[in-house]
């Protein structure tokens, strides 16, 4: 058998491999994010985040759905913040786990975040779908306190008053992130 057949065959192997990976991945957590699929957030919309929330060093950065890790690592180069992301996606997960080796004070645990008390944060970093943004407002308002700062790209919380509504300067990536803060009174 030539060469190239035999790389051609392995290549649609290792394709066809890959993609039954992420096939199952999607159907093991279908139960928890109810189709909601695993989308890295676009390298201009966290550098226009970043941009926007500045965080000192031993701020703590949670960030619900992290995906690859791409804004933990990104937070934690710009500003020496401790960061904290939860997946449920374990094909996901194993990538933020791989492109967070070495990285101090990057932690990645494949968990449900609905069932992790989040009131340490000092900012919230999240990109869920419309029908989860209720019930997540109400979660951030029973455990954030005063001060913390919540991300939300593309979607609003419901009945929250976003302190700061971004653009990237991306035709692309332009939608919305919303930038909100926990006031005082717990009003959001």
């Amino acid at each position: 058998m030539p060469t190239w057949i035999i790389i051609l065959l392995t290549v649609m192997g290792i394709l066809i491999v890959c993609k039954l990976l992420f096939a199952f991945s999607l159907v093991s957590v279908f139960p928890i994010t109810q189709g909601a699929m695993f989308h890295p957030s676009a390298r201009v919309r966290v550098r226009t985040f970043l941009d926007h929330v500045p965080m000192k060093a031993g701020d703590l950065l949670v960030d619900i759905g992290c995906g690859d890790g791409r804004v933990l690592r990104a937070a934690k180069r710009r500003y020496g913040v401790r960061a904290l992301g939860f997946e449920v996606n374990p094909l996901a997960y194993a990538l933020a786990r791989l492109c967070t080796i070495g990285m101090e004070g990057i932690e990645v645990r494949l968990r449900n975040f609905w069932n992790v008390d989040i009131g340490d944060a000092d900012v919230v970093f999240c990109y869920l779908f419309p029908d989860v943004m209720g019930r997540l407002a109400q979660k951030l308002v029973r455990e954030l306190r005063p001060g913390t700062r919540v991300i939300s790209c593309n979607f609003p919380l419901p009945g929250w008053r976003h302190r700061e509504l971004l653009y990237p300067e991306s035709s692309l990536h332009a939608d919305p992130i919303y930038l909100y803060q926990i006031p005082a009174d717990s009003g959001c």
